[in-house]
């Protein structure tokens, strides 16, 4: 009878293919934070912290590269073209080198990041001469041949200088290489010495051609008639011949300098001078710290590298910014996902967990539309919720996404709308009782939030004297009685399991859960359990609880410092007993035993996605296999530090939160859909004071219902009467069911129209 059921479960899967083809990274990456650009042509080439993009400047069409098309990583230190060979060389501070004429076939120089004498191996600086590319690194010059793609030299020492200290700037300028070690000065060789190593070769600028000998320059930029140095905040310039001399304008606060042919820029913190040689000169304003300035000779405008706008075009006395899309930051501490969306929330809290009051609002993705930055100053948020969100919460269900802040409360939102926001004024989140001020920043810290079976929403707050809240589905408010939680809480996440048990993490001091009697709101029934490590205790493997998923079969994976473990009887828990947990076994010992889990989450086929600090694991549903393991090492995983997972069920996009920013993997699981047009099994959950039958509405006419237990286990056979079967809760042999979670499998007698319902059963 069980081969049956298994024959029968095969052909209404709860996992179907997606229709991407599975194993496709993307990047969801913020380009806001740019570095500098060149421009080969009508393109622009432009390096951001989140990789690069490219930007037409004729079509205006941008494109997107990381890890996923070839770069070596997604924070590029420096970039530079040289037009003699047509290469972009693209520099990181691992001491990598990319480079490329078509961006599809994109090569590196390792050299660098392979050499094992040097620790520090940052690129600072890339200078082409069209024979040479010099790259000015943390420990000191190394030159390549360009058409050979081969490396000459490498210098560490530079005249008298042996601390090998970082070149920080460098050019070429009259047949000399010049370079700016930090510390000591700027220093110059002949491109014609035979050996660039022997320290005599290099010479001292200061105290020549009127530099002043003690001179700190900051930076060098050169062209063919001219180099000039930024000193003291000031803008020094010396030609083929003569002295240095200040540059008239160009005397006091500037911060970088930028030299073409045509002209030499000047950057400060918030504008731009620019003088054009023999012309005029402007004070473009450009919001955010500019750290670059790129011209395109061809079409006469400048582009800016910014740190909050990324990449700004100035043509003709207009400012255009140039957006690829994606997120406002690259910060992701949590993510929720449906229905082709995904919601962010960055941080909002820092080390001590105190509110940040200069955290970020959402950043929401839709599939169609693309990126939002949703905020009060858009007037995208209420400015009574509009920062500090941590936690996020998505209701397949309703479609509806929550954002809980760290501090301001919680923003209902439909597809990128926001909708309702609670917060001490108008709900029971508060970490206080009296008084509930919205200027102040410690009223409300979400810690989580998730819905149980009839629909409420269940809010945690950290620090707070009531951690626990309802918002019941009449839109009311109630507060868990505080006597019942352990004066010792600090809330960091929880979930709600389909026997209504709330599982609340109390961060170093395990697991408190709660279970309120499927009334909210009479407090008399409720139990609480604490589960700590130890045996009869809970079984932890560590009291550092981190993370907390509730599986397809209803057993509750938990994620400490030390690895996952599973309860296998949530049940028995919410009735006020103590259960110890058992840690999955794969290889002969415990599932990532010792490894930090940040974060997981369950696709379609049941199977865990587990972050970690040592990339993401895919396990087999029960957690006795490792099915992949992804790393920066094996993959283009952004880092190896990932702070959460979230899937979107509908689609099998498996989203990653790390250290350096968002990145999906297309899965090959989706929850399954109901064929039928919709399934109602109620009561559901069935509470032990039931006395009636459960049915089960919404098969088609003369389907059968086949009753199983979670493992395929066949329970009863119904037939269905138009279109509801009626169950008395008791097994083919007439006993009376135990505890537990059953499927209601539908389906017509030939196979067709199948369909899966759900729901729980509680005994007396």
């Amino acid at each position: 009878m069980r081969i049956l059921i298994f024959i029968f479960l095969s052909a209404i899967t709860f996992w179907l293919p997606a229709q991407s083809l599975p194993g496709a990274w993307k990047p969801y990456l913020s380009h806001g934070n740019a570095t500098a650009s060149v421009v080969r042509g009508n393109t622009l080439y432009a390096i951001t912290q989140g990789g690069m993009f490219s930007y037409d400047t004729e079509t205006q069409e941008t494109r997107i590269f990381s890890t996923v098309d070839g770069l070596s990583g997604i924070s590029p230190t420096v970039i530079t073209y040289d037009p003699v060979s047509d290469l972009v060389f693209i520099g990181y501070n691992t001491g990598m080198i990319d480079y490329f004429t078509n961006p599809d076939d994109i090569r590196q120089l390792n050299d660098i990041e392979r050499n094992t004498t040097f620790i520090a191996k940052r690129i600072n600086q890339l200078i082409t001469d069209g024979d040479n590319l010099y790259v000015g690194t943390d420990f000191g010059v190394v030159v390549y041949d360009i058409p050979q793609r081969l490396p000459l030299t490498d210098v560490s020492q530079i005249a008298d200088n042996p601390t090998r200290q970082p070149i920080v700037s460098m050019d070429v300028f009259d047949n000399r290489l010049f370079v700016v070690v930090e510390g000591a000065g700027l220093f110059s060789a002949s491109l014609e010495a035979s050996n660039l190593k022997d320290p005599s070769v290099w010479r001292a600028e200061g105290g020549l051609n009127g530099l002043a000998l003690e001179a700190e320059v900051i930076e060098i930029a050169a062209n063919s008639t001219q180099i000039f140095i930024l000193l003291e905040g000031q803008v020094w310039q010396k030609g083929l011949t003569g002295d240095w001399a200040l540059v008239p304008d160009f005397a006091n606060g500037y911060i970088h300098i930028f030299v073409t042919e045509e002209a030499l820029a000047a950057m400060e913190i918030v504008s731009t001078r620019v003088q054009y040689f023999g012309s005029f000169r402007y004070t473009p304003f450009i919001q955010g710290n500019v750290r670059h300035l790129a011209f395109s000779e061809e079409r006469g405008r400048m582009y800016f590298s910014t740190a909050i706008q990324g990449i700004v075009e100035f043509d003709n006395f207009e400012i255009q910014k140039i957006d690829p899309g994606g997120p406002k930051l690259n910060e992701a501490i949590r993510l929720a996902a449906g229905n082709g969306e995904l919601y962010v929330a960055p941080r909002g809290y820092n080390q001590a967990f105190t509110p940040d009051p200069a955290a970020a609002g959402v950043f929401y993705y839709n599939r169609e539309t693309g990126w939002r930055n949703l905020d009060s100053a858009s007037q995208t948020l209420p400015k009574e919720v509009s920062t500090g969100f941590a936690r996020a919460f998505y209701d397949d269900a309703t479609g509806n996404a929550y954002l809980g802040s760290f501090g301001r409360g919680i923003v209902r939102i439909e597809q990128g709308d926001w909708q309702e926001y609670y917060d001490c004024t108008n709900s029971g989140i508060s970490i206080i009782t009296d008084p509930c001020s919205q200027s102040r920043l410690d009223n409300s810290r979400i810690s989580g939030m998730d819905k149980d079976v009839f629909g409420n929403l269940w809010v945690s707050l950290d620090f707070a004297r009531n951690p626990l809240v309802v918002q019941t589905t009449d839109g009311e408010w109630y507060q868990m009685p505080n006597q019942r939680f352990p004066n010792n809480h600090h809330i960091i996440d929880m979930a709600v399991d389909e026997y209504g048990n709330k599982w609340l993490l109390n961060a170093e001091q395990g697991l408190i859960v709660y279970n309120d009697g499927s009334t909210p709101t009479d407090f008399d029934d409720d139990q609480l359990v604490q589960l700590k490590a130890g045996l009869n205790q809970g079984g932890l493997p560590s009291n550092e609880v981190t993370s907390i998923a509730v599986d397809r079969d209803g057993f509750i994976w938990v994620g400490t410092g030390q690895g996952v473990t599973v309860y296998f009887d949530p049940f028995s828990i919410g009735q006020g007993q103590v259960v110890d947990a058992s840690p999955p076994i794969f290889d002969g010992r415990a599932l990532l035993k010792d490894a930090i889990i940040n974060g997981i989450d369950v696709d379609g086929g049941n199977r865990k996605w587990i972050a970690t600090n040592e990339g993401v694991f895919l396990v087999s549903e029960d957690g006795d296999d490792v099915i992949y393991q992804f790393t920066t090492e094996n993959s283009p995983l952004l880092d190896n530090e990932v702070n959460d997972i979230a899937i979107d069920q509908s689609t099998g996009e498996v989203f990653m939160a790390t250290a350096r920013g968002i990145i999906s993997f297309q899965s090959d699981a989706t929850a399954g859909s109901d064929i039928c047009d919709e399934i109602l099994v109620f009561p559901n959950p069935v509470l032990p004071d039931f006395d009636g039958s459960v049915t089960i509405r919404g098969s088609g006419a003369e389907s059968i219902v086949k009753i199983t237990t979670v493992s395929g286990l066949l329970v009863r056979e119904i037939e269905a009467q138009g279109g509801t079967a009626v169950w008395d809760r008791r097994d083919i042999y007439g006993n009376e069911v135990r505890s537990g979670v059953y499927l209601a499998l539908i389906a017509t007698r030939n196979g067709e129209n199948a369909c899966i319902g759900k729901f729980t059963v509680i005994g007396r």
